[in-house]
């Protein structure tokens, strides 16, 4: 039976034992000088008159206007198409489900602007598909081209969220429809979806946030189609207007925070609980043949769509000049080694990232599950923060806040590692926060009446029980921050310049063979990782919480 303490003596346990007051002490400082202080920043560096004056700047509302129009369009096509994949998944017996899974999932673990790029090399003026096979002189530059990225890219998110929602209806209930005479779309319309339906919301509107805040994909294929990111960039790298920059990133992150709070609100309010008791196993329904052929075709277009994207870095890689040149050449994969700088960089930063922010993380939990303390729900709310915050905002904090007195760190690898750190801190955060809800307090609490510390009890009771949680936590982690941009790219110099920087410059430029091969590098370090985890951890790894 779980004891409960009043607030107040749990503050004297803490006041007893040293060590856990200055952990708790260095954690909350650490929210307040690297999460809220670069925040606080953004806002308080443009003068009110710069925030008034954005109704007549026409840029700053064209700006906005495309950035909801991306919103809209790419969430509407990534939900429903994650939808597609999540049904064929969990509800039909398609075949080669396992194999279009894995394909589906591959862009959650690649560079941000990968999706954007390749389809420049395939479907651009000298694009193999576009220029070469099909004779065809097109830009994918724009809005549409922005669309399609931000779709393939995005749409895995929305898929695997609501193919957990969709797990967890019981066969039974559409069985029992099945008896009541409801068949095929009637069926799927009255019982499957509506159940459904809190889920394909709440995936909706994370993809959204994640949408609103790329830069990856902007950057790189948006061409004249400015939106608030690519604009924000421009404020800086174009005018030198750091100002302009900390007003869009300001307007970028109202929404994202909106949207963010009301999703969080969803999931929570939301019940998928749809039988209680012993749940009896009903085999499912064969799908019509139509019906199966029909998702399995729509699900392969989607599949080859993603394929595409490794397809063209591997030909890009190896060709002399794409789109004028196709003589075969190892000149770009040798030249990865000229970019060892770039990608030591970003190798050390991201496993001192990852791991930094996991222990950060995963410690921070600990004290919010197992704790009573003043500002706790402050640290709760500020590690969970970060998930809201889009990354060219973040970037432009640290580089506001951390480039000049009283803490200027412009130029160190200081300043890109902690803004890595904290970050990704809100994914270790909710990973940690699950893990603990599902240990029960009672073992720590019988092993506190028998006189053990707390640092004690986490030692040797629930340490070992999280390490699980702890690896899964690095390893997005590690992932996220050693293909990440948006944070970055306010914040490098030749001195601490990382590979992602350095692939944007030369698409840039032009330099699309060694952008593809040093992009296919990063690629085989991110799934080397990955694969590793796999099998040192196995199923038991969780990379995606909501």
């Amino acid at each position: 039976m779980s004891v409960c303490f009043p607030a107040s003596r749990y503050m004297r346990r803490i006041l007893r034992e040293p060590f856990l007051l200055l952990i708790l002490t260095g954690i909350i400082l650490c929210l307040l000088i690297f999460v809220a202080y670069p925040m606080i920043r953004v806002f308080s560096y443009p003068s009110l008159k710069d925030f008034v004056q954005v109704p007549q700047n026409i840029r700053y509302l064209r700006a906005i206007r495309n950035s909801l129009l991306m919103v809209v369009l790419s969430t509407s096509t990534a939900t429903l198409i994650g939808f597609l994949f999540a049904y064929t998944i969990t509800r039909t017996d398609v075949p080669l489900k396992k194999v279009l899974k894995v394909i589906s999932i591959l862009p959650l673990f690649s560079p941000p602007f990968m999706v954007a790029f390749s389809y420049l090399m395939m479907f651009g003026k000298n694009g193999l598909i576009t220029a070469q096979l099909l004779g065809l002189r097109v830009s994918i530059f724009g809005w549409h081209g922005l669309w399609l990225s931000e779709t393939i890219a995005f749409f895995p998110v929305a898929a695997l969220i609501m193919e957990g929602v969709l797990q967890s209806i019981a066969p039974s209930l559409e069985y029992a429809g099945r008896n009541l005479g409801a068949t095929g779309f009637k069926l799927f319309r009255t019982i499957t979806l509506p159940l459904a339906r809190p889920g394909v919301a709440g995936a909706a509107l994370l993809v959204s946030i994640l949408i609103l805040s790329d830069f990856g994909n902007p950057i790189m294929i948006a061409g004249d189609f400015s939106v608030l990111v690519t604009e924000a960039w421009m404020r800086v790298e174009g005018w030198g207007d750091v100002r302009g920059a900390a007003v869009l990133s300001s307007i970028l992150l109202l929404p994202s925070l909106i949207i963010f709070m009301i999703q969080r609100y969803w999931v929570r309010q939301r019940s998928y609980v749809t039988i209680t008791g012993k749940i009896t196993q009903v085999e499912k329904e064969p799908t019509r043949w139509y019906i199966k052929w029909t998702l399995f075709s729509l699900c392969s277009i989607v599949a080859v769509m993603i394929l595409l994207v490794y397809v063209a870095l591997l030909i890009g890689a190896f060709v002399k000049g794409w789109g004028f040149d196709w003589t075969l050449t190892t000149n770009y994969v040798k030249s990865i080694f000229s970019r060892s700088p770039e990608l030591m960089h970003s190798l050390t930063f991201a496993v001192i990232a990852g791991f930094a922010s996991s222990l950060f993380s995963m410690t921070a939990a600990y004290l919010v599950s197992r704790k009573r303390f003043l500002l706790r729900k402050f640290v709760d709310f500020t590690c969970i923060l970060p998930a809201a915050i889009p990354g060219i905002f973040f970037g432009i904090g640290y580089s506001i806040a951390f480039t000049r007195p009283p803490i200027d760190l412009y130029g160190t690898a200081s300043i890109i590692i902690l803004s890595m750190i904290f970050w990704n801190v809100s994914m270790g955060y909710q990973t940690g926060i699950g893990t603990f809800q599902q240990i029960s307090p009672s073992l720590g609490e019988a092993a506190a009446n028998l006189g053990a510390s707390s640092m004690k009890i986490f030692r040797q009771i629930e340490a070992p029980l999280i390490k699980t949680s702890f690896f899964s936590a690095f390893v997005v982690s590690f992932i996220r921050a050693i293909t990440t941009l948006s944070v970055i790219v306010f914040l490098s110099t030749s001195r601490n310049v990382v590979a992602t920087f350095t692939i944007m410059n030369l698409v840039s430029d032009g330099f699309y063979g060694k952008a593809a091969a040093l992009t296919s590098f990063l690629l085989v370090i991110a799934f080397a990782v990955l694969g590793l985890a796999k099998l040192v951890i196995g199923k038991r790894m969780e990379l995606f919480r909501v």
